[in-house]
């Protein structure tokens, strides 16, 4: 076989196949096709007011979020004393390694260093002032309107519009690693237990500030890395894995159990009352049972105009070939859709606190969900919910449970039918009372 040059070729780029290293962190990179290709799905990925990072830069219908970038970037130079030019220079130096943190095709726009370099002091200058300033209700400190701030909320949270932390680190400076953090966290609405005043304690016998303990904790690559770290923390985990054991001495354990995830309504029927979690961390949810009723604990979430493209952006990253993850936002997901098939199932989870909804209608959120589930499918980790499911389906076979509970809701959901209850038996008493005096004068 004679060998071309495009068979050279080829056979090179096969040899250098097996080369390619993992990476050991997901690059920044575009929404999967297969998710961005569905109908109505691509609105979610795409930004409606500015461009943050390489991917979308310069879209013509981003001009105007252009100029507000420009806008913001020198608001925060202004404020915080810093010399633009000094600043491009830290990005220009780190440019080799930034670029390592895009996908190849992210980048292919920019192979000019310097577009690149400026792009980056421009949006992350931006970002930064977006993180620190921003106030729901004062837009007009940004100058712009409640409507454009939304948007703003939605867009930084897009996958296909994120810029490394590193970047964010390198123009805030050395110093303020913690002040950073503590502002990301802020923006997305995290408000941890605060610590007492002070110096805290360690087991070494030293002391350390709190903002020396704050920014060892494992750095974020981007803003919506960090919107998935706080969504899954939960520093009471320990406490909560006690209720989540299957009791393997029930005969059922035993047994081969398809579990069928069922709805709110469902659960309700069955005698499977569903409370709040003391947190909004979405792994605060647990399963207990008695004699008679059970409790499913779930943490209150609030479903907006920006949960369903958060939720959507969430899934896309878990869903990037190089992000190695347990799809815990996808199981979730998964599992809040299996709950939520009908509008009486938000109804329920309203009328226990559970679910605030902010779109207008019951209907509604039945539909995000809907949206939310199709867009994962087939859940790739079936583990992390699965004990709930095994303990749900238990109670469920359980069918004097389930009697017990429509028995219950029949005739004592309401002070009506208590009334009426008890009435019956009162009549029924006074029954035989006049009775048994009858037969006694006879």
């Amino acid at each position: 076989m004679t060998e071309t040059p495009y068979l050279n070729q080829k056979f090179e780029q096969l040899e250098k196949g097996k080369q390619i290293p993992q990476n050991s962190v997901p690059k920044i990179q575009r929404v999967a096709h297969y998710l961005r290709d569905r109908k109505h799905f691509a609105k979610h990925y795409s930004p409606r007011l500015v461009s943050i990072g390489p991917i979308h830069h310069g879209a013509k219908n981003l001009q105007l979020g252009e100029k507000y970038k420009l806008m913001w970037a020198a608001s925060y130079l202004e404020r915080k004393k810093q010399d633009a030019r000094a600043l491009y220079q830290k990005i220009a130096s780190n440019i080799k390694q930034l670029k390592e943190l895009f996908a190849e095709d992210v980048i292919e726009a920019f192979p000019d260093d310097e577009k690149l370099s400026w792009m980056l002091l421009v949006d992350g200058c931006a970002l930064l002032q977006i993180l620190e300033e921003v106030k729901i209700d004062h837009p007009e400190e940004m100058n712009v309107n409640v409507e454009q701030l939304i948007l703003l909320f939605q867009d930084v949270l897009l996958l296909e519009n994120q810029i490394p932390y590193e970047v964010l680190k390198l123009l805030s400076g050395p110093k303020n690693d913690a002040n950073l953090l503590n502002s990301v966290k802020e923006f997305l609405g995290y408000h941890p237990d605060k610590p007492k005043q002070g110096a805290v304690k360690q087991d070494t016998g030293k002391e350390k500030t709190k903002d020396e303990d704050s920014f060892r904790e494992e750095l974020p690559l981007h803003l919506l890395d960090q919107y998935r770290k706080l969504l899954l923390d939960d520093p009471r985990r320990d406490i909560h894995e006690k209720h989540l054991e299957v009791d393997v001495s029930d005969s059922y354990a035993d047994e081969a159990m398809i579990i069928v995830h069922r709805n709110t309504r469902e659960l309700k029927a069955a005698g499977i009352r569903v409370k709040r979690s003391n947190s909004r961390r979405i792994s605060d949810v647990h399963f207990s049972s008695g004699w008679f009723w059970a409790e499913l604990r779930l943490p209150a979430i609030m479903i907006d105009n920006t949960a369903p493209t958060a939720s959507l952006n969430l899934i896309a990253y878990e869903k990037c070939p190089d992000f190695k993850n347990n799809y815990e936002i996808c199981s979730y997901q998964a599992f809040m859709g299996s709950l939520i098939q009908h509008p009486d199932d938000v109804k329920e989870l309203r009328s226990v606190g559970i679910l605030h909804n902010a779109l207008g209608n019951d209907e509604e959120v039945a539909k995000v969900y809907s949206t939310l589930s199709s867009s994962i499918e087939v859940v790739p980790n079936t583990e992390i919910y699965s004990h709930v499911g095994l303990q749900i389906e238990k109670h469920y076979r359980r069918k004097w449970r389930t009697w017990i509970a429509r028995s219950y809701d029949t005739y004592f959901s309401s002070p009506g039918t208590i009334i009426a209850f008890y009435a019956a038996v009162a009549a029924l008493l006074l029954t035989f009372i006049q009775t048994w005096c009858a037969i006694k004068q006879l």
